[in-house]
């Protein structure tokens, strides 16, 4: 008689910590990107007359490009307090659950790739 063996890798996990770090990391990669859109948006509407309505849709950039600048800080408040274990693990499938950009899993998971900046999808502007 012969005995099956569970060939399943056990589920990858990562530190608290890691996953942290490496969130933290996005965000402020997004963060320099939405910097960078208000400067080329700011170029752009300087020629232009805009309504008060396309005005207040434009400073949501800069909502977004405070929000995300916020969450960063507050990322690395939790990095930073010694109180805190963030040596325990999770699971990966569990950090990345719900995440539509591939590119954004495998720098979670820590696999190689060129890591190049996330393609923007189709903008309709004006």
């Amino acid at each position: 008689m012969s005995s099956v063996m569970n060939t399943a890798l056990p589920s990858e996990t990562i530190s608290v910590q890691h996953a942290l770090e490496k969130v933290t990391g996005l965000l402020e990669t997004a963060g320099a990107s939405f910097l960078d859109a208000q400067n080329t948006v700011d170029e752009c509407t300087k020629t232009l007359v805009l309504c008060d309505q396309e005005v207040q849709s434009l400073q949501q950039l800069d909502v977004a490009t405070q929000t995300v600048e916020a969450v960063v800080s507050i990322l690395k408040n939790i990095l930073a307090d010694p109180a805190l274990d963030l040596s325990a693990d999770m699971p990966l499938p569990s950090l990345y659950s719900g995440v539509k950009l591939s590119e954004i899993v495998r720098i979670l998971k820590g696999e190689p790739g060129d890591h190049v900046p996330i393609p923007a999808g189709e903008v309709d502007l004006f």
